[in-house]
């Protein structure tokens, strides 16, 4: 296995490990009522606010949209576009 089929394979498990731990977090937090809430969990939920604060600092507006989305954006959405760059990085690589 190559090293970029490694890193995608990992980033595959760890995104399903996150979308199952998502999905026990709401069940579990039904509790008694009969309410399925599901929160996706964001990279500005997991990073303090220090480290995202200098995308406000952009002057380029395009780049500050793109970096507010790639933040704002679902964790396991982003671990899988992730993991497929990986994959495909390692489908070029391998064609010699």
């Amino acid at each position: 296995m190559n090293k970029y089929s490694v890193i995608g394979s990992i980033l595959l498990v760890s995104t399903f490990f996150l979308f199952a731990y998502q999905i026990i977090t709401a069940f579990l937090g039904m509790g008694t009522s009969d309410e399925f809430v599901y929160k996706n969990i964001r990279l500005v939920d997991v990073l303090a606010e220090k480290y995202t604060d200098w995308i406000d600092s952009i002057s380029f507006l395009p780049i500050q949209s793109i970096a507010e989305t790639i933040i704002t954006m679902p964790l396991a959405l982003l671990l899988l576009f992730s993991s497929v760059l990986f994959f495909v990085i390692h489908a070029f690589k391998s064609i010699k």
